[in-house]
């Protein structure tokens, strides 16, 4: 056992601030202002000052999956500390948001929170989590409707939108056409469905009320991104097949929610205009040609500053970093899933988590924001999250003492007292 560290402080009670941290993570995640057009917002800013608090706090407890999964993004970081030293940077507000993505968060959620996260009281979080993934997706879905009917957003500044971008919302790239996709609080709708998708199949399992299920998944289809549609197909394919017990009924209700989905979109599409081109387009909007040169283009390691991810991530990647970072970028982000996803008897909440997860990582190949906040914070929350040791059923959740687990322990012997701050 190692010790780290002097006794520590007792700073405050953890669950104030693990409220704030979901409201501007995942209720409110773009409210903040912008220095030097790069946005800091209120989320970023408190994982910053809580991540120090804890610091403060005292000796803390890395579980050793945690540690596995830092210890294989190392060679992601090194590749990519490599390229940017020997090809130089030409995007400064890129480079900090690939480092806060890959560095900072990865850190906070796997390191310094991974004992708060051991003792998460679950009921208290899964019951604040419900009720702010169905606030989003009723606000958005409003939001959607005021703009279509009205030509005009809602707009908050501080909170639904960062102070240096009111007034801005319809120059960015969140139209079809003529019509808006819904953003919600998220100010982009590709944005709002890479976030969501990761939490949608923890959502729909703790979520019994039917209704509530697919208010959520009607903002889904009203992000009018393709992306973000097949992320939704994957999940009324994979949820039933792999939480459903009875697969008879798993595959009936597969049939059922893919034809629900379809027929919807169909209609839809009719109602706006959409022609049936648009939901086969196999240039991917544009994006195809990203593919192509992916595989055309790519060397072992690139040779241009780095500019930022290209929206079809793995190609974004490659052109970054060429093809050993792409290796060093899939051994960081799917070692850790595979290693435990792989293990028999997992829980059925872990099950949920690993499928959004794996979701999110397949519908990179076509766009998964990954440096625009606050992707990564969902990203490393949730894997950070599943790899915890026991996941309650619903109804049944408790917090459970770090020292129930098997533990890489950073403590001195006065670490029972509970200092951490989250």
């Amino acid at each position: 056992m190692m010790r780290l560290g002097r006794p520590g402080i007792q700073l405050f009670h953890w669950k104030p601030y693990a409220f704030l941290l979901l409201a501007f993570l995942l209720v409110f995640p773009k409210g903040g202002i912008k220095l030097a057009g790069i946005p800091l917002t209120w989320g970023y800013l408190l994982l910053g000052c809580i991540g120090v608090g804890t610091l403060f706090a005292g000796p803390f407890y890395i579980h050793k999956e945690r540690l596995q999964a830092l210890i294989f993004l190392i060679p992601f970081q090194v590749i990519a500390f490599y390229t940017m030293a020997m090809n130089g940077i030409s995007n400064f507000g890129m480079t900090i948001s690939f480092w806060i993505s890959f560095l900072f968060l990865p850190y906070v959620f796997l390191g310094l929170f991974s004992r708060a996260i051991e003792e998460l009281d679950q009921e208290w979080f899964f019951n604040l989590f419900k009720k702010g993934m169905l606030f989003i997706a009723s606000y958005g879905i409003a939001l959607f409707f005021l703009k279509f009917y009205t030509g005009k957003f809602l707009q908050i500044p501080l909170l639904t939108v960062n102070m240096g971008d009111v007034g801005e919302l319809e120059n960015k790239s969140i139209a079809r056409g003529s019509i808006f996709k819904l953003i919600s609080t998220y100010n982009n709708g590709n944005l709002y469905g890479a976030c969501l998708i990761m939490a949608l199949s923890l959502y729909c399992y703790l979520e019994r009320r039917r209704y509530c299920q697919w208010i959520v998944k009607l903002s889904f289809l009203l992000t009018l991104s393709r992306t973000v549609w097949i992320g939704l197909l994957l999940h009324e394919i994979l949820y039933p097949w792999f939480i459903l017990k009875d697969k008879a009924k798993a595959i009936v209700k597969m049939a059922i929610a893919v034809s629900a989905v379809a027929l919807f979109l169909l209609a839809f599409g009719r109602f706006f205009g959409f022609s049936f081109q648009f939901f086969v387009d196999t240039s991917f909007g544009g994006r195809r040609q990203h593919i192509d040169q992916m595989f055309s283009d790519t060397g072992f390691l690139s040779n241009k500053p780095f500019e930022g991810i290209l929206e079809v991530i793995y190609a974004g990647v490659a052109e970054s970093f060429g093809w050993l970072g792409v290796f060093g970028f899939f051994l960081a982000m799917f070692s850790a899933l595979l290693i435990k996803g792989c293990r028999r008897h997992l829980s059925t909440t872990h099950k949920t988590l690993l499928l959004g997860l794996i979701n999110y990582l397949i519908i990179c190949g076509s766009d998964g924001a990954i440096l625009y906040l606050p992707t990564m914070a969902f990203f490393w929350f949730f894997l950070s999250l599943f790899l915890r040791k026991e996941l309650a059923s619903p109804g049944l959740a408790q917090s459970l003492p770090c020292s129930d687990f098997a533990c890489t322990p950073f403590q001195n012997q006065d670490s029972s007292r509970g200092n951490s701050p989250f």
